[in-house]
């Protein structure tokens, strides 16, 4: 990768659990002034690439990222951590990562929306860029340790701006499961079973990633859980850019030929909305020169009932493939 190409590093999904710092987040320093805004350099959705590709990318930005201040912060805060994990329940979360890095999502379990900034503490405040605007928040804050799991005091949450205090409690990683499904699992299979043929397109990411002629990239991206014998199964549909995305839960069922050829039956579950769709699949050349895999959806429920063609970018939980991570 171009290194003078690399404005930032987005995170979309992660193949580990939130315990293991699992991380959907867009990261981007701020762009020079009144220069175009580049476009994303990387995709790297598995935590260990991540990882050490943001260290490097963002050293010289976050000095102040191993503080015991900016310590004390790392992991997920919650304003409602009791809520369950039912597809009504209401969402709204800070996940503050190490490199001074994070996100903020909002919504229900079954749809909802998920804004990344940058973010620092000095003394009791704490500094939020949000990256899609550049708008910069600095507030209040202190961590309240005296009750069963530790509470973040906001004086002044810019995501809460009706009342005076915002409270925000700690989630271990277990709970975060049911707060965050789609940011990682570990029980999901490394690989579908009979991936080399052209019939089974469960436990993949499937995504139309798009340069915009204006500046950045936008993408479209159904994330599809391992199916059950009944050929059902569960995922997500994301929508957006690398600084702000929704997030929709559904359902599946998917039946093929060997061919590729078939119906993909789709439930929005928190909507209720139920959508049939004839598929195909083919096989065809990556940028890089490799095969790829190619879905089509021929009415698309989340393209307005079009046609609409998704590429296979790698296992529901894991790494993209380098062609994608490089594009410029």
């Amino acid at each position: 990768m171009d290194n003078a190409a690399r404005p930032f590093v987005p995170f979309l999904l992660t193949s580990t659990a939130l315990g293991a710092a699992a991380l959907v987040a867009a990261v981007r320093p701020p762009p020079a002034p009144r220069e175009p805004r580049p476009a994303p350099a990387a995709i790297a959705i598995d935590a260990a690439i991540h990882d050490t590709a943001h260290a490097r990318a963002t050293e010289a930005d976050a000095p102040g990222a191993d503080d015991a201040d900016d310590a004390a912060l790392r992991g997920l805060w919650s304003r409602f951590p009791d809520a369950g994990g039912h597809d009504d329940a209401p969402v709204a979360f800070y996940y503050f990562h190490d490199g001074g890095i994070g996100l903020y999502r909002y919504g229900r379990i079954g749809h909802n929306t998920t804004n990344s900034f940058h973010w620092k503490t000095e003394g009791n405040d704490i500094e939020l860029r949000w990256n899609k605007t550049g708008t910069t928040h600095r507030f209040g804050h202190r961590v309240d340790r005296s009750g069963e799991r530790p509470v973040l005091l906001l004086e002044d949450d810019p995501k809460n701006p009706s009342v005076a205090g915002s409270r925000y409690t700690f989630v271990p990683a277990p709970l975060g499961h049911a707060i965050a499904p789609d940011m990682g699992s570990d029980d999901a299979p490394v690989l579908s079973a009979n991936h080399k043929t052209l019939e089974r397109l469960d436990n993949r990411l499937w995504m139309d990633l798009q340069k915009y002629a204006t500046g950045g990239m936008g993408f479209s991206l159904y994330q599809l859980r391992p199916q059950g014998i009944d050929g059902r199964g569960t995922g997500w549909h994301h929508v957006g850019d690398f600084d702000d995305w929704s997030t929709e839960q559904l359902t599946y069922r998917a039946t093929t030929t060997p061919e590729g050829r078939g119906t993909l039956e789709l439930l929005f579950s928190l909507r209720g909305e139920r959508a049939t769709t004839a598929v195909q699949m083919a096989r065809g050349r990556a940028p890089d020169g490799g095969s790829q895999r190619t879905l089509t959806l021929q009415q698309d429920p989340r393209d307005f009932g079009g046609a609409h063609t998704y590429v296979d970018a790698g296992p529901s939980f894991a790494s993209l493939p380098a062609w994608i991570a490089r594009r410029p």
